[in-house]
């Protein structure tokens, strides 16, 4: 079939046009090129694990920063603030679950480690990184029990007091911050009430348990958990 030269030549137009604006995505309007912008997925992802750590799902919280920074013990948390949001995330998902991580659906089996907490020892060690990733991320902003950011200050009491070792300084960085009414979360208070009924402060006790019940969406968040690490 006999194929005209004016088709031939508007066919050729068409296809000239087309390459023209797939060009044009690289080049603004004075000719400069631009590189194709690369977006780090773990961006969204950390993100979304922040959420999912808010709204009390801590193992979920935890595998996705597992699965998404594999070693992320050994990442320089300074001058990364995204490898420092994940660090966080996990030190707080750990505390929470008393250092213990039922990842086995969550995170491929060959980067599981210690991340799981089955043995006593696994469980010190993951309580560990918990309250030393919190102490770099306040020593980073020169923070003490009177000064610095009341969210991590309660979240390293909360760790804290997941230790035997811990339940002094726990307790003085919460009564601390109890004082000035600055307890930033309900697992906070949970922590707090504890660590004064261990102390045979009752009354204390149930004051704290208040707070705690006053500030959680949900009761089970206020409910008693065991130390699990020494």
């Amino acid at each position: 079939m006999a194929i005209s030269k004016c088709r031939i030549q508007m066919v050729a137009v068409s296809m000239s046009v087309v390459s023209l604006l797939a060009s044009a995505s690289s080049f603004a309007c004075g000719g400069d090129w631009f590189p194709e912008v690369q977006i780090d997925p773990r961006i969204r992802g950390v993100a979304e694990a922040e959420k999912t750590l808010a709204a009390g799902n801590y193992v979920a919280a935890a595998g996705s920063v597992v699965r998404m920074m594999p070693h992320i013990e050994t990442l320089p948390l300074k001058g990364d603030p995204l490898s420092a949001r994940a660090a966080r995330i996990l030190a707080v998902a750990i505390a929470r679950e008393g250092g213990t991580l039922a990842l086995e659906r969550e995170v491929p089996a060959e980067v599981l480690g210690h991340w799981l907490g089955k043995t006593k020892s696994d469980q010190a060690k993951n309580l560990a990184f918990s309250v030393d990733t919190l102490r770099r991320e306040i020593k980073l902003g020169e923070a003490t029990p009177q000064k610095g950011d009341p969210g991590l200050m309660t979240e390293l009491g909360e760790a804290l007091s997941r230790l035997d070792s811990g339940q002094d300084e726990a307790r003085a960085i919460l009564e601390s911050l109890a004082a000035r009414d600055l307890v930033a979360s309900p697992q906070g208070y949970r922590a707090l009430a504890e660590l004064r009924s261990q102390k045979g402060d009752q009354a204390g006790q149930k004051l704290a348990m208040k707070r705690c019940e006053n500030m959680a969406s949900d009761s089970k968040v206020c409910e008693s958990r065991a130390r699990r690490a020494s």
